[in-house]
């Protein structure tokens, strides 16, 4: 018989945690990935046609193979969002728009899966360094870029550190002996204490986070050129074709 705390257990939603591997996609640019994560979006989000979600599942499909992405990497589903989902189905077939219904689903899923390939395949570190070349041309219409790319690295260095202080709280929250929610009436206290707590741990970190910054003082951003290689022209020209067959057929 097995034990009930290993038949529950879950895997937790983990973002922007990139999986250890050496693939040729983990080697392409961070600046690279975005921009087709960004163009695949675009297009597929004004053409959400069968076509064009068969053709971006294909490179979605494609580009997790090649990065060697582990079935463990997906989080456990709760049942609520699959009832949830099951519900606006039959909403849909009592309305008749069952179709149009499953295609969007389809669309979330397939943009869900593309953000978190990138995700998964580059490291914060290579985000930041890509920000200041990719928000470069902005600087010609005079926009403060450098705040920009400053803001957007701290928050993007910080989620490790906010992602350690919820896990630390939610693992003395079990030591406290209150595992979960498990009357609805205890919701709305639990939902206030939670909220408390992690509102708590974000302050103290943001004054933390200030004291150092006043401490070094103000620094320029520091733009790297791009490593670019054979997987980023493998990468643009799937991209591309992609694209545009989804333009074209789509």
């Amino acid at each position: 018989m097995k034990d009930r705390g290993t038949k529950d257990q879950r895997r937790p939603l983990i973002l922007l945690r990139p999986v250890p591997r050496v693939t040729a996609l983990h080697r392409v640019w961070a600046g690279t990935k975005i921009l087709a994560a960004v163009a695949l979006s675009v297009v597929v989000s004004f053409i959400p046609s069968w076509t064009a979600l068969g053709i971006i599942a294909a490179v979605l499909l494609t580009g997790l193979l090649v990065a060697r992405i582990p079935r463990g990497v997906v989080p456990t589903i709760p049942w609520w969002v699959f009832a949830f989902l099951a519900f606006g189905a039959a909403l849909n077939v009592a309305g008749g728009g069952l179709t149009s219904y499953v295609r969007a689903l389809l669309l979330g899923v397939c943009l869900l899966v593309l953000a978190s390939l990138v995700g998964w395949t580059t490291s914060l570190s290579d985000l930041v360094d890509a920000l200041p070349v990719l928000l470069a041309p902005l600087r010609w219409v005079r926009l403060p870029v450098d705040e920009w790319v400053t803001v957007c690295a701290l928050a993007l260095r910080m989620l490790p550190t906010i992602r350690g202080e919820l896990r630390m709280l939610f693992a003395a929250r079990r030591l406290r002996g209150r595992p979960g929610i498990r009357n609805p009436k205890g919701w709305w206290p639990e939902l206030i204490d939670t909220v408390g707590a992690v509102a708590s741990v974000s302050m103290r970190q943001v004054r933390d986070l200030g004291d150092a910054l006043s401490v070094r003082g103000p620094r320029p951003v520091v733009r790297t050129r791009p490593r670019l290689g054979a997987g980023d022209a493998v990468t643009v020209l799937i991209v591309g074709a992609a694209c545009a067959s989804i333009v074209i057929w789509g």
